[in-house]
C-alpha cells in the first residue's frame, strides 16, 4: 500500500483512534477525529483520499457525514469505509443508502482493515489513472477542435482567394485571415514589375518593405524570436507576434501560415494568368477591327488590279489581231502566237483567282478568333 494515502478516521472512542493510529500511521498519512463537525471543517481545508468513518457518533453521527460529503460535488468521490460493531443487516442497510463503499465490524483485525485499505488504495490509484487518460483524451479532442478551427481559417482564405481579382485583394484577404489567429502580419507580393507590401501600418511602409526584401531570400520558413517568416515562389509574409508560450500553438502556426503563404502564392499566379490573358484578348479584340479594314482594303485593291489587269489583256489581244495584219504571218504562225497569248492570260486569271481564295481565308480566320473572343 503507498504511505503516501491521505486517511481521516473519524470515532469518539480515543481508544479506537489508537489503534488505528497504532495500526496505519506506519502505512498512510492518518488524521484522527473524535467528532463528525472536526473532520468536516478539515475536509474543507485539506480532502483525503479515504475515511474511516463511526457509525454511531454523539451529534452527527457517520450516516450523516457520509451523506454530506456525498452531497457535495468536490467530495463525492472520496471512499468512505465505515466501521460499527452492529454486524447486522440493518446496519449495513444503512451504510450503503448514505453512500458508504465498504464496512468493517468492530473489533477488527489489523490485517483485514490493512488489505481493505490496501484494496482502496489500488481502486484510488486505477480511478486516478482513468481520469488522467480522461483528461488526455479531452485534451486531445480540445486540441484537435482548435486545430480543426484554424485550419477552417485557412480553407476560408483559400474560398475567399478564388474571388480575388487583384494583387491588392488577395494581400488583403491574407491579413484577414492572420488576423483571425489574432496574429500582427506584414505580406509582399510580386507579380512582374509590380511589388505590393502591406500590413495593418498601410501600403509600402519604407520599414516593412526594407525588412521584406531582407527576409524574402531567408529560405521557406525561417524564424527569428517572435518573429516568422514564409516565403513561397511570389509571396513573403512575415508573422510579428509568435506565441512562443505556447510550443504546441507556434507549431500549429507554422503549419497553417505555410498552407496560407503556398495558397496565396498559387491564387497570385493564376490571377498574373488571368491579367495576361486579358491584356492579350485585349489586344486581339483591338487588332480585329485593323484586320477586317486591312482585308477589305486588299479586297478593294485586287478587284481594281483585276479590273486593270483584265483591261489590259483585251488590250493586248486587238493589239496582236491588228499586228496580224501588218506582219504578213502565215496563218499557222498567227495561230501559234494567238494560242501563246490565250495560255498566259488562263495562267494569269488562275493567279487572280489563287489571291481571292488567299483573303477569303484570312477574313474566314478573323471570323474565327471574333467567335473565340465572344465564346
Amino acid at each position: 500500500m503507498e504511505n503516501n494515502l491521505r486517511v481521516f478516521a473519524v470515532d469518539d472512542e480515543p481508544i479506537i483512534l489508537d489503534i488505528l493510529h497504532a495500526t496505519l500511521a506506519a502505512d498512510c498519512e492518518l488524521q484522527t477525529f473524535a467528532s463528525a463537525e472536526a473532520c468536516l471543517s478539515a475536509v474543507a481545508d485539506n480532502k483525503p483520499d479515504l475515511l474511516l468513518v463511526d457509525v454511531s457518533m454523539p451529534g452527527m453521527d457517520g450516516y450523516a457525514l457520509c451523506r454530506h460529503l456525498k452531497d457535495d460535488w468536490d467530495t463525492q468521490d472520496i471512499p468512505v469505509v465505515f466501521i460499527s460493531a452492529n454486524d447486522n443487516n440493518e446496519t449495513r442497510l444503512l451504510c450503503y443508502e448514505a453512500g458508504g463503499d465498504d464496512f468493517i465490524q468492530k473489533p477488527f483485525e489489523p490485517a483485514e482493515l490493512l488489505s481493505k485499505l490496501s484494496v482502496a488504495a489500488r481502486i484510488l490509484a486505477e480511478k486516478k489513472a482513468l481520469r488522467e487518460q480522461a483528461g488526455y483524451a479531452q485534451k486531445t479532442a480540445m486540441a484537435a477542435m482548435v486545430s480543426m478551427g484554424e485550419l477552417g481559417v485557412v480553407l476560408q482564405f483559400l474560398s475567399k482567394s478564388f474571388a480575388c481579382n487583384t494583387i491588392d485583394e488577395l494581400a488583403t484577404a491574407l491579413l484577414d485571415a492572420m488576423q483571425q489567429y489574432d496574429l500582427q502580419a506584414a505580406v509582399q507580393m510580386r507579380m512582374g514589375s509590380e511589388v505590393l507590401t502591406l500590413s495593418h501600418n498601410g501600403r509600402n511602409v519604407p520599414l516593412e518593405v526594407s525588412v521584406l526584401n531582407h527576409v524574402r531570400e531567408s529560405g521557406r520558413i525561417f524564424q527569428f524570436k517572435s518573429r516568422c517568416v514564409f516565403n513561397y515562389g511570389q509571396v513573403t509574409l512575415l508573422v510579428n507576434n509568435m506565441p512562443l508560450d505556447d510550443v504546441e500553438r507556434c507549431g500549429r502556426i507554422r503549419d497553417n501560415g505555410a498552407l496560407l503563404a503556398e495558397g496565396a502564392d498559387a491564387r497570385l499566379r493564376a490571377i498574373e494568368t488571368e491579367i495576361l490573358a486579358a491584356r492579350r484578348r485585349a489586344g486581339i479584340e483591338s487588332a480585329l477591327p485593323r484586320l477586317y479594314a486591312t482585308l477589305d482594303g486588299v479586297q478593294a485593291n485586287y478587284r481594281r488590279n483585276c479590273f486593270e489587269l483584265t483591261q489590259v489583256m483585251i488590250d493586248y489581244q486587238e493589239q496582236l489581231t491588228k499586228a496580224f495584219i501588218t506582219l504578213g504571218l502565215m496563218e499557222r504562225q498567227e495561230e501559234q502566237l494567238s494560242g501563246m497569248a490565250n495560255d498566259f492570260v488562263t495562267r494569269l486569271v488562275g493567279t487572280q483567282d489563287a489571291s481571292l481564295e488567299l483573303v477569303g481565308q484570312l477574313e474566314a480566320l478573323a471570323e474565327d478568333l471574333k467567335v473565340l473572343l465572344k465564346s
